[in-house]
Formats: C-alpha cells, structure tokens, sequence
C-alpha cells in the first residue's frame, strides 16, 4: 500500500473522526448545512482554473476529486505535488459558505510548499515560518472574488479551526493549531 493509498483510507474514516468540528460537520448533518461540497479556484502563478464537487451528497470525499485538487495546490516552484489535508479543503468550502459567497472563486496563491521553495521565501522575504503548515500540505493563502480580506479574514477567525493570517493580498489559513496574527 502506497502513503496515497493510506491517506485515502484513513481520510473516509480515521481523519474524519479526529478532527473537531469540521468533519463531524460534514457526515453528521446535512453538508449543505456548513458547506456546499465544492470548490472554485484559480492558482494565480500557474494560471489554471479548478471548479468541481469534492464530496458527495452524504458527505464522503471523492478520491479523484482530492487527486485533482492536490495537483491544483502543488509548489508551483518545481511542480511538486503533495497530499493535502481533506480537512483544508472542507475549511475554505465552510468559509466560502458561512460567507454567502458559494459562486465565487478562490484565488490561489500559495498551497504545497516544498522545503526548496520554503527556504528560497525564507531568504527573500521576512515573516515565512521554518516549519510553515504549507510543508506538511495543510495550508493556503487565499483571496475569494468579491469577499473584502478583512471579512475572509474575520470567518477564518470566527470558524477556530486553524491558524488565521491576514496580509495585503491574501488570508493564509491552514488546519494547524488554533492562532491568529
């Protein structure tokens, strides 16, 4: 069994089961309810666009679609992809949804980091963590089309789900630890 194959597995039912709030929130009630299921992204260094249903109805992920999104979210820098956390793809969905905004599109800045990449942002800019949750594939740095970043900002903190960073451009939210800055 490959670490993909594990991942999958443990996503339908050990991970699901782990994390506070947000699985619970997609197979004990409705996922309509807290999320719509979907996703709408747009990377905005390798300009390719991304809009397709993640979960079914019932509220179990589907495996193509988590493959799809996984190559969306890579380290552009070297094209290397990652296993993202299900869990983050669930949190910008909620967030999109809590903020009445289901049609609108998410701009992808930064997803999967590669230690490489990590490093080289590292020398060039202050601020970008050692052990940044965009290297374990738990993070992203997001703007959503028509949402203030102030208000994308304030849902990200409102749901405690994970670390919450508001910068010029983009939000950063990740499935980490629960902080803010």
């Amino acid at each position: 069994m490959t670490r993909r194959e594990a991942m999958k597995l443990l996503i339908k039912g050990i991970v699901l089961a782990s994390v506070p709030g947000i699985p619970q929130l997609a197979f004990s009630s409705p996922v309509s309810k807290f999320c719509s299921g979907k996703l709408n992204l747009f990377h905005a260094h390798t300009n390719e666009s991304l809009k397709l249903r993640y979960l079914d109805r019932r509220g179990n992920f589907d495996s193509g679609a988590l493959d799809a999104l996984d190559h969306l979210f890579r380290c552009h820098y070297n094209d290397k992809v990652f296993p993202i956390a299900p869990e983050l793809y669930v949190l910008l969905d909620t967030v999109r949804t809590r903020l009445g905004a289901t049609g609108s599109r998410y701009r992808l800045y930064s997803g999967y980091r590669s230690p490489e990449y990590n490093r080289r942002l590292r020398r060039q800019t202050r601020g970008v963590a050692k052990k940044s949750y965009h290297l374990k594939g738990m993070a992203a740095d997001v703007a959503l089309e028509g949402v203030n970043l102030n208000d994308l900002h304030r849902m990200g903190l409102r749901l405690e789900k994970g670390g919450v960073g508001k910068y010029s451009n983009f939000v950063h939210l990740d499935v980490g630890p629960i902080r803010s800055w």
